[in-house]
């Protein structure tokens, strides 16, 4: 069953973004449109650099989620697209995220609404890491200047970010132990 805020996957790896937008609720899966191809050229940077942890560039294979359930977007008619830090931080919803991480030994907190709900997700052995939205204008904020402006077009110049990205993720991960 597809749903616009959670994907299961099959890999112990979860990928937490801030609430699914107007692309989501069309797909009906998290983490579509331009935000989801930025993450698909991580993953290709991701699985080439540490395959044992990064098993395949396939999305969907990972467990994505949102730190908040409902759809937000101004096409949707709503006056923002991030939920509230309540919003995210109410129990229940905590209780929920929690959930949806069963099982998961590394988890990436994708952009700040999401990065609000750590503490709430610290397990013993359990991997947390930091990382910017893969949105553009997340990707553009963090990722500018001269070493981004190469690439022939947009697509690659978001190629670029990306696996700048994921190298700063992989940063940011303990050493791998194979």
């Amino acid at each position: 069953m597809h749903n616009a805020h959670y994907n299961r996957g099959r890999y112990p790896v979860a990928f937490v973004f801030s609430t699914p937008g107007a692309r989501e609720l069309a797909a009906g899966r998290p983490v579509a449109g331009i935000t989801g191809e930025n993450l698909d050229f991580a993953l290709g940077y991701l699985h080439a650099a540490d395959p044992r942890r990064f098993p395949t560039i396939e999305r969907y294979a990972y467990r994505i989620t949102n730190a908040h359930t409902e759809p937000l977007a101004a096409s949707l008619g709503h006056a923002t697209s991030e939920a509230t830090p309540a919003q995210i931080l109410a129990p229940d919803n905590i209780a929920r995220v929690v959930e949806d991480l069963t099982g998961c030994d590394i988890v990436v907190l994708c952009g700040q609404r999401a990065q609000l709900l750590i503490a709430a997700l610290a397990l013993p052995g359990r991997v947390i890491a930091r990382a910017a939205h893969t949105g553009n204008r997340a990707l553009v904020a963090k990722y500018h200047g001269p070493a981004f402006a190469g690439g022939a077009d947009g697509r690659a110049r978001r190629i670029l970010r990306a696996r700048q990205w994921a190298r700063d993720l992989l940063h940011t991960l303990p050493p791998g132990d194979g």
